[in-house]
């Protein structure tokens, strides 16, 4: 049973260089609905089961352009955005004149940096993988979208290849990217996702 992770569209925050969680829910720009429905429309073939969103409004308007008719969108909390403790809603800049040292090397490993209240990497790959073997469980063999956030699907691909959760530091997701999961001999694979073209390209 196939699993499509797909970030959310560009958002208000994103255009602000603002990072957000639970301190504020910003929509998506225009550019962002763009995107959302131009990547709808690159899997307008694939036979879509269900459709998933975090609780937040930017995945919620994305995951919206994947629905099917008849279809209703369904929402999960695992899917959230990472927990950015006392940095939430704050600009980068702002971090980095305030907390500079922590906010890097929270860039740099996520598992080490998080900042105060914050969430490390690896809960959130547990919370998605609950998630995913949850879908697993409840659909059959059709595709399954899932609207999220960047950190939570370097969480799930790292949770995935078991690789170290500092190495999310070399992985750049772009808004509507995609990450293709896969149910195969009893375990969650990565799977290429052909012809998926960068949306800045």
């Amino acid at each position: 049973m196939p699993v499509l992770l797909i970030r959310h569209g560009e958002s208000e925050a994103n255009r602000e260089n603002i990072i957000v969680s639970y301190k504020g829910d910003p929509g998506l720009t225009e550019a962002g609905v763009r995107q959302a429905e131009a990547a709808a429309k690159a899997v307008a073939s694939l036979e879509i089961q269900a459709v998933y969103a975090s609780p937040l409004k930017r995945t919620q308007q994305t995951a919206k352009a994947f629905l099917r008719p008849g279809m209703s969108l369904e929402t999960d909390e695992r899917l959230h955005e990472i927990h950015l403790g006392r940095w939430d809603g704050m600009k980068i800049e702002d971090i980095e004149a305030e907390d500079h040292d922590r906010y890097h090397q929270w860039k740099g490993d996520p598992e080490l940096g998080a900042p105060e209240g914050g969430e490390a990497l690896s809960a959130v790959a547990a919370r998605v993988r609950s998630f995913l073997n949850d879908v697993h469980t409840r659909h059959g063999d059709g595709w399954v979208v899932a609207a999220t956030h960047s950190d939570c699907m370097k969480a799930a691909l790292l949770d995935v290849l078991g690789g170290r959760w500092g190495h999310a530091s070399h992985m750049h997701l772009s808004n509507t990217a995609g990450l293709y999961l896969d149910w195969r001999d009893n375990t969650w694979q990565w799977m290429v996702w052909p012809l998926m073209p960068p949306h800045h390209l």
